[in-house]
């Protein structure tokens, strides 16, 4: 059976693959970034469609729900935020196709797009349950604490920053590696990782 995806690889990935074909994303510049930091609330401010009000949300230990109107205040919480953020990234990506439509990548698969979206927002998610953040850290001080707190060993540790620098290089920073299939490598070796230590989300 074909593993379902998540609304937001799908999204993500699709906007990575508009960043690697270097478009002109002005008319979308604040969307991309907030998503592309993970600010959810910020994005879902900027779509301006509302947000789901049939998720039923309770802090740990209580019994009393957070009424809808209150979520959106709620601090780490990516996983809620994501969960919030479906209409607005369906709508987002309705938008972003009718403005550069099917676009053809010779290095990458689309699937290998979606990959990369789930690899930072999973890393992201983990680290926020496990520790109380106000402002959001680089990714290259995500995958630290979080290896920190599993133990995993260093050379393991070293080969999922190789995965993070694909990540960045896909985002188009300065490419750390000579070919994309060469960063594609790495940055499988670095899920596997991360598969082993049960750091993974799918729906």
């Amino acid at each position: 059976m074909a593993k379902e995806k998540l609304i937001y690889d799908f999204v993500v990935g699709y906007m990575l693959k508009v960043l690697k074909s270097k478009a002109e994303i002005t008319k979308y510049k604040e969307e991309f970034n907030a998503i592309r930091h993970g600010d959810y609330v910020c994005f879902i401010n900027l779509i301006n469609i509302g947000i789901p009000d049939n998720i039923i949300v309770a802090k740990e230990g209580e019994v009393e729900l957070i009424p809808t109107e209150k979520q959106m205040e709620m601090k780490n919480v990516d996983f809620l935020f994501l969960l919030l953020s479906a209409p607005a990234l369906k709508e987002f990506y309705s938008k972003c196709y009718q403005e550069y439509g099917n676009i053809t990548d010779y290095d990458l698969l689309d699937e290998d797009f979606e990959n990369v979206a789930n690899f930072e927002m999973v890393l992201r998610m983990c680290v926020n349950n496990k520790y109380i953040i106000e402002q959001k850290i680089e990714l290259i001080n995500v995958i630290n604490l979080l290896c920190n707190d599993l133990l995993i060993p260093k050379n393991e540790v070293d080969k999922i920053q190789k995965g993070r620098e694909f990540v960045n290089m896909v985002k188009g920073h300065r490419p750390k590696f000579p070919s994309y299939q060469e960063g594609l490598n790495a940055f499988s070796e670095a899920v596997e990782i991360l598969k082993k230590y049960d750091i993974i989300l799918t729906a």
